[in-house]
């Protein structure tokens, strides 16, 4: 009777250790799959995770170090089937997580590191519920394996404490006023493509050439289209005979500025040799509301010739 009852007891233990594990069969430790012949991981799973933040307690702006390492008992959980999601909000990674792999024998330990810090208003600690420290609680870390099974890592809580101190509480008690303060990482010295001083030089000399261009652009087009004037100096002929060309060319363009100003430079050309009639007919001439007629100025120009010579 005792070998008989021994024997069945053998059997319903194989029986329970060959039974399939499926996504639908209960979950142990927040969905992650139980192991069917035991682990030295421990509580029969083949997978542990292990989270942590120091420093627990900061300053504002300090940075935090949060690290989450996961055991997996490769015999039975392929490491890279894993997937961890995380959020450490109001807190922010300044960098991409650092994943550090370790071996021994059939385990493996996948380390995930992250650097946090929080310079929102949200991080100050604030009355309410109290101006000098605030604690936060993150949600716990996901771990997913292969798509099927998921437990949670639970972060410690972080306390955040206010770097104002007693001197600067008085002063803001007095003047009600805040000097926000908080120190920042070094940042890496800045590279340049080109160096800022060349790229000066460069901009200077080819705003110099680009004025140069446009200044030689300028005199050439004015050049081209500025009236020509004929000075009395550049025709042929005595003094008289040039401003006398000049009142010609004024009558018959109808230029009656430069018809007035010749019969001026006709007047002082007859009177710088003496003063007469006919001076005085230029200079009324010059003067007069009405415009000479093509014979009266034809007229006036042969006998200002004729008393010349």
């Amino acid at each position: 009777m005792k070998r008989a009852l021994l024997l069945a007891l053998v059997a319903a233990s194989v029986s329970i250790a060959a039974a399939p594990v499926t996504p639908s069969s209960p979950i142990v430790h927040g969905g992650a799959p139980p192991e069917r012949t035991g682990s030295v991981i421990g509580e029969g799973l083949p997978l542990k995770a292990y989270a942590t933040i120091t420093p627990s307690v900061h300053l504002f702006g300090d940075v935090l170090t949060a690290k989450l390492a996961v055991v997996a008992d490769t015999k039975w959980v392929k490491p890279a089937d894993l997937h961890v999601v995380t959020r450490f909000l109001p807190y922010r990674p300044i960098q991409l997580p650092k994943v550090i792999r370790l071996q021994s024998g059939r385990f493996e330990q996948i380390t995930y590191t992250w650097k946090l810090r929080c310079l929102d208003y949200s991080c100050v600690p604030k009355a309410p519920p109290n101006d000098k420290y605030h604690v936060f609680h993150f949600s716990p870390a996901k771990i997913r394996y292969a798509n099927a099974y998921t437990f949670d890592a639970y972060w410690p809580p972080v306390e955040v404490i206010s770097q104002i101190s007693p001197g600067l509480a008085a002063f803001i008690e007095t003047t009600n006023h805040i000097k926000w303060q908080t120190s920042i990482a070094p940042v890496a010295k800045p590279t340049y493509h080109l160096r800022p001083t060349a790229l000066f030089w460069l901009a200077l000399a080819l705003a110099m050439a680009l004025g140069a261009v446009a200044v030689v652009s300028a005199g050439r087009w004015y050049l081209a289209v500025r009236p020509r004037r004929t000075s009395y100096d550049q025709l042929p002929g005595t003094p008289l005979e040039r401003a006398l060309a000049v009142l010609r060319y004024a009558h018959e363009t109808g230029d009656e500025t430069l018809q007035r100003k010749a019969f001026e430079r006709v007047a002082g050309e007859l009177g710088a040799e003496r003063a007469d009639e006919l001076t005085n007919v230029a200079r009324e001439l010059a003067w007069s509301p009405r415009t000479p007629e093509d014979e009266e100025i034809e007229q006036f120009a042969v006998q200002a010739l004729e008393e010349h010579a």
